[in-house]
């Protein structure tokens, strides 16, 4: 389960020219001046389910601080006779319209797609109707922290890793189908974008992008207001921003995003810019790696990316439309209540698999113009691979395989070329060497990977055995006994149990530099981890998890740490710290 509390936030000035009473100088031409601070904080709740499902839980708390001045046609400031009837200085804060959603997502080949659906449920206060009110000269309210109404939400996403980057694309939708109590119905909201980012050392992601978000317009009683209010507009958006995982439970988040092309009908304001603070807390379980390992995201989402995809940020028009529309913020709580449920691809970036005992070692990218070099005396499989690249997933344990079979007379050796800029040739590639160090085959899998399977298996093939040649009877000798070997140390256990508390124990300590295995047994339906995923000395391994049975993964900490592994979804974590 994960926390997220994010504060959203943008000022604005506005001035428009309008006629009124002043005091001591009757009805004249006068200039609005007026100047608003638009705030939203939201808490949201994500809860990852078995089967790639989880739930979210959006609550906004919404500010609006408004002050106003008037001035005449030469700059000089005045006072009207009824002040307060439009504008007034004051400050406007409430709950919002809490959103509530479901969502399914799946790895698809290379891509990760979601989809998620919900509704808003109508706790935001509303406001009677203030063009009616002001036509009979009343004091009225145009900022609406609800809508009053149960609005259907909608957003469809999909992402893929190309090279070092992680891209994507998003759709959302929320419908208004009907007016409230008072008259209003709200008008409905669109967003679409695409984005970038990737993971910058250790603990940093950065993103970037560019979205559209468009609003149709209001209605008061069946009819769109012309003189004033929110008539309809379309902000196009570019975004950025970066996520610092202080720690492995907590990330901290900050996000802009600047419009650049903004259409409005009516009287709207127009944003300079949006800014938005994000906290992230996940808990159930032990804590959640650093920026999700990072090879993670190269990549998570992340991160936990608040800002990243903030649909419908509009803020709007001049008698206080600026709040009218700070309810616009629940478009883009539909989107951030993805994101600790990211499932994010981790199924798609998995490494090859841990095979210790055998004859298998990563080895460095060759430099420009430098060989691939074979181990002397073996037969020799080079294989080079990338964690966006799905066939190498699927080859990579056929090779294993090809090893464990021929032991003392095959080597494999793997090329992680994942954070490559000068690879250019096609993945999966193989190279063999035969025992001489002769290159025997130099195969790429294009389409076909079973035909490069075959390729590499008859490359592989042992010799079949040549007749005996008859000669004399070899003089007897004695044979002396092998020396003896001391018997191999069994690498360390550790076992840890999934129950629906998570994983159990949430942290265990194992020797740095040697073998370990570690046994994992899920004992219950009711939870995500069915796989665990994790990264050892930058190789990422995924291990589903079956109900009821104990599974063996063996692994070798190389350096003195702490590991942090998880379920498929992220949301159940535990660590392993190396000594």
């Amino acid at each position: 389960m994960a926390l997220h509390l994010s504060w959203l936030a943008t000022a604005v000035h506005t001035t428009h020219d309008d006629r009124d009473d002043v005091v001591g100088r009757g009805e004249i031409d006068i200039v609005h001046d007026q100047h608003l601070a638009i705030t939203e904080a939201r808490l949201g709740a994500d809860v990852g389910l078995p089967g790639g499902f989880g739930a979210s839980l959006v609550l906004p708390l919404r500010l609006t601080a408004t002050t106003i001045d008037y001035y005449d046609a030469a700059g000089v400031a005045v006072a009207l006779t009824t002040p307060g009837i439009h504008h007034r200085d004051e400050t406007v804060a409430g709950l919002g319209d809490p959103m509530v959603l479901g969502g399914y997502g799946r790895v698809l080949g290379a891509w990760r797609v979601a989809g998620r659906a919900g509704v808003t449920v109508p706790l935001g206060r509303t406001e009677a109707d203030p063009f009616a009110r002001g036509a009979q000269g009343l004091a009225h309210q145009h900022i609406q922290l609800g809508t009053g109404t149960v609005n259907p939400v909608l957003t469809l996403e999909a992402s893929r890793s190309v090279g070092r980057w992680r891209v994507g694309g998003f759709g959302f939708t929320q419908q208004t189908l009907y007016a409230n109590g008072e008259g209003y119905q709200a008008g409905d909201r669109y967003a679409a974008g695409a984005s970038a980012r990737r993971s910058v050392g250790a603990r940093w992601t950065l993103r970037g992008g560019a979205e559209v978000q468009a609003e149709t317009a209001e209605r008061w009683g069946g009819v769109v207001p012309t003189d004033d209010g929110n008539q309809g507009r379309l902000d196009a958006m570019l975004a950025a921003g970066a996520t610092w995982n202080a720690s492995p439970r907590l990330a901290l988040d900050l996000g802009v995003k600047v419009p650049v092309v903004t259409r409005v009908v009516g009287g709207q304001l127009a944003m300079p810019a949006i800014v938005e603070l994000g906290v992230a807390w996940t808990f159930g379980g032990a804590a959640r790696a650093d920026a999700h390992d990072d090879a993670h995201d190269d990549e998570h989402d992340d991160e936990h990316d608040h800002g990243d995809h903030d649909h419908g940020d509009h803020g709007d028009g001049d008698h206080d439309h600026g709040g009218e529309d700070a309810h616009a913020h629940d478009a883009h709580d539909a989107h951030d209540a993805h994101d600790a449920h990211d499932a994010h691809d981790h199924v798609a970036d998995a490494p090859p698999p841990v095979a210790d005992g055998l004859d298998i070692a990563d080895i460095p990218e060759p430099a420009p113009g430098q060989a691939l070099a074979p181990v002397a005396g073996k037969v020799t499989i080079v294989d080079v691979w990338a964690t966006w690249c799905a066939p190498c997933q699927t080859l990579a344990p056929i090779l294993v395989d090809l090893v464990r079979a021929q032991p003392d007379r095959l080597a494999l050796r793997r090329v992680d070329v994942s954070r490559s800029d000068a690879w250019t040739i096609p993945l999966p590639y193989v190279v063999v060497f035969d025992a001489a160090g002769r290159k025997v085959l130099e195969v790429e899998a294009g389409d076909d990977l079973d035909a490069l399977v075959a390729r590499v298996r008859a490359a592989v093939a042992p010799p079949r055995p040549s007749a005996p040649t008859p000669g004399p009877p070899a003089a007897a000798r004695p044979q002396r006994p092998p020396p003896k070997r001391p018997p191999p140390k069994r690498p360390a256990r550790v076992s840890i149990t999934v129950t629906e508390a998570g994983f159990q124990p949430a942290d265990a300590t194992v020797p740095v530099g040697a073998p370990v295995v570690l046994v994992f047994e899920r004992t219950t339906a009711r939870t995500c981890a069915t796989e665990v995923v994790m990264t050892v000395a930058g190789r990422r391994i995924v291990q589903p998890l079956p109900l009821n049975q104990a599974v063996e993964v063996p692994v070798t900490f190389p350096t003195a740490g702490t590991v942090t592994y998880a379920c498929g979804m992220d949301m159940i974590r535990g660590t392993i710290t190396a000594r």
